[in-house]
């Protein structure tokens, strides 16, 4: 460098640091930057979790989560007994609830915490998926965008395995792009995992592996030379298929008796479920309108990506489900788009300025208000399709009915349970006897065996009432029935009612939702 060269160079210009020192600097740089980013992620994971806890203890558990309760009480060899019978498809949740309960107890609040928990790291996950597809501004609307949908935060609530889906659907899809990003055995590996975890939380789920593939697919269209991208895919995603291979051959024989009920969707059903799967007509209306928006964005494999990972699963449950011997088109079956939504929104909002996002997010608050109220309300759980509203039972007030019990307690009482249609799924022995305080104690005079000795979900009803009866002979009963207003009676077998009628007499009679409450005085 010569002389002249030295004079040319402004006085305040230095030469970049080498070596060590650069290396240094770029660390410190990255110090001061880290604090930063991780808000994009730990703002919607905190707003997520607030959401999840607030009046987690209001809704009364309805009977989905009494299934829950029944099965996580057993030993845990009674409770893989009963997974070769039913429910083989929530036994990985079951399993860990059964130990989470033996640490913390099964009060409302815990057994939910774990959910609200899964759905506030799913946050995290959306955000940080955000990040990776459309910047940083994208990734943390997305997260809050997260927070803010009502079905996040009634889910959030509910003891059923459904929030730890949405996780592992968030984290499969923040994995996959991880793997695309840099792709490695270790990185394959992780989104394998993920894969296999997801369907042994739900096997329905697996379809996002569709939306995957086009991603994958988008990725090598560009990078052509690298095959191995593909092949890592296959193999990770075909290795997280076959791990679940036991569960989808046990639970294949139990699908007809758990979800035969539910009706072959429609076509019309492709545009009509949206509102129930994010729990809210107006958020539906926001994320569809801030997807569009998205597209006057500049990143098109992300938004072809993000397009497909929202939309194509559902098209391909739709299709599936017309096919198939039962059907699996059901709103919460459909919750593990709900963090491909979010990011796409937040894309589609993040493309205003800062003042603009907030502004955005707070009409958005302001708007599913109403819903986030409505789904925190005592009765909102067995309103599972809301805002359509459920017509075929009246939601029943478990908590209610065992305080209008627990106020006329005297020691030596007794009590029978009638269900509507004789059907014992509604579980109301269980969920009265869950709310009744410790000092009330009932034995059940109908009772047969019980769901443990069968290796089930519910009871049976005792083969000869009459001796029952006639053996223990109670002063009082309390018969609580599933009954929307009426004769209690009406509830039991006709053989059970009059075996009840012949030695008890009426004595009072309280009807709540969903349950009346009647009380047998001995002849």
């Amino acid at each position: 460098m010569t002389r002249t060269d030295h004079a040319a160079r402004p006085e305040t210009e230095r030469p970049p640091p080498l070596g060590p020192r650069r290396s240094a600097l770029r660390a410190r740089r990255a110090l001061r930057e880290r604090p930063a980013a991780a808000l994009v992620w730990l703002l919607p994971a905190l707003a997520t979790l607030a959401a999840g806890l607030y009046r987690i203890s209001t809704p009364v558990l309805w009977h989905d989560e009494l299934a829950t309760l029944t099965v996580v009480r057993r030993p845990r060899g009674a409770l893989l007994d009963m997974l070769q019978n039913v429910d083989a498809v929530h036994g990985a949740y079951y399993l860990l609830l059964h130990y989470w309960i033996d640490l913390f107890g099964d009060s409302p609040a815990m057994l939910r915490l774990p959910t609200v928990l899964a759905m506030a790291a799913a946050a995290a996950c959306a955000a940080l998926a955000g990040r990776r597809m459309f910047g940083a501004r994208a990734g943390l609307t997305a997260g809050l965008l997260f927070a803010l949908i009502p079905a996040v935060t009634r889910y959030a609530q509910e003891a059923r395995s459904y929030a730890f889906v949405v996780l592992l659907a968030a984290a499969a899809m923040l994995l996959l792009l991880r793997a695309l990003e840099r792709p490695g055995p270790v990185r394959w590996l992780c989104y394998g995992a993920a894969v296999a975890a997801a369907g042994y939380l739900h096997l329905v789920s697996l379809v996002f592996l569709c939306a995957h593939a086009v991603g994958v697919a988008l990725h090598w269209w560009k990078e052509r030379s690298q095959w191995r991208i593909p092949v890592g895919f296959v193999l990770a995603a075909g290795l997280g298929v076959a791990c679940t291979y036991p569960l989808i051959k046990l639970g294949g024989g139990q699908a007809g008796r758990q979800i035969g009920w539910i009706p072959k969707p429609q076509p019309g059903d492709l545009i009509g479920i949206w509102p129930q799967v994010f729990a809210s007509a107006p958020m539906a209306a926001v994320l569809f309108l801030a997807a569009a928006l998205a597209w006057g964005g500049e990143r098109r494999r992300s938004l072809v990506f993000g397009t497909v990972a929202a939309v194509l699963p559902v098209v391909t449950v739709w299709t599936i489900s017309q096919r198939a011997d039962v059907s699996y088109f059901m709103p919460k079956y459909l919750f593990f788009v709900l963090p491909a939504w979010a990011v796409l929104a937040g894309a589609g909002i993040a493309l205003v300025r800062v003042r603009g996002v907030v502004v955005a997010l707070l009409a958005v608050t302001a708007m599913v208000t109403p819903d986030h109220v409505a789904v925190h309300q005592p009765l909102s759980h067995g309103a599972y399709t809301y805002p359509e509203p459920v017509t075929w039972f009246t939601p029943l007030d478990y908590r209610a009915a065992a305080g209008i019990v627990a106020a006329g307690y005297r020691p030596g009482d007794a009590a029978a349970y009638g269900q509507q249609q004789f059907s014992p799924w509604w579980g109301v022995d269980t969920g009265v006897g869950y709310y009744l305080p410790p000092r009330v104690r009932l034995r059940d005079m109908l009772l047969g065996q019980s769901g443990e000795q069968l290796d089930d979900l519910w009871p049976t009803l005792s083969p000869d009432p009459a001796k029952t009866l006639d053996t223990v002979a109670p002063p009082r009963i309390w018969l609580v029935s599933k009954d929307d207003g009426g004769d209690p009676f009406t509830t039991l077998p006709p053989p059970y009612a009059k075996a009840l009628q012949d030695r008890y007499v009426q004595k009072s009679y309280r009807q709540v939702s969903g349950i009346s409450v009647a009380l047998l005085v001995h002849r």
